[in-house]
Order: structure tokens, then sequence, then C-alpha cells
């Protein structure tokens, strides 16, 4: 099984890299309403669906992680952007 901080990380990990991709520097700085709905296991792919950062230095982006279309992780997570 796959721990579900590991799949938070994938989500972190996620935005982390978009911001690079944008040339911003984010930093995700907590997660809340956190609902796991169901066991991955390591050899199962991942769809990660984040919202956009919007312009700003922080804000709190809705997340939903599925697996073959079944819902697996959602929640929200805080992003800030430093610099």
């Amino acid at each position: 099984m796959v721990p579900g901080v590991a799949v938070l990380a994938f989500v972190a990990e996620m935005v982390t890299g978009q911001g690079r991709r944008q040339g911003r520097s984010l930093v995700v700085s907590g997660f809340f309403r956190v609902r796991f709905r169901r066991v991955v296991f390591p050899q199962e792919s991942l769809q990660l669906s984040v919202a956009s950062m919007p312009h700003g230095p922080e804000a709190e982006l809705p997340f939903d992680v599925t697996c073959d279309g079944d819902s697996v992780a959602q929640g929200t997570l805080k992003v800030t952007e430093q610099g």
C-alpha cells in the first residue's frame, strides 16, 4: 500500500513543479479538509488535479487524486509564493 502522506507528497511536488515551470517559487504550507477515499498500491497509476495558482502571494487550492476514475483523495492545500 502507498501511505496517504506519500499521496500528499505527490500533490505537493506537482504544485511546486508547476511553479518552477512558471518561474515562481511556490511552497506548500499545509493541507486541510483531506479525505482519503481508497487504498492505492504501488503498481497503480494516479491522476492528480490541482487548481492553478492565481497571481498573489498565497492561495488555497482544491485538489483531487484519482486512480482509474475512482477518487483516491481530495482536499485543499495552502500554497505561498516566496521571493
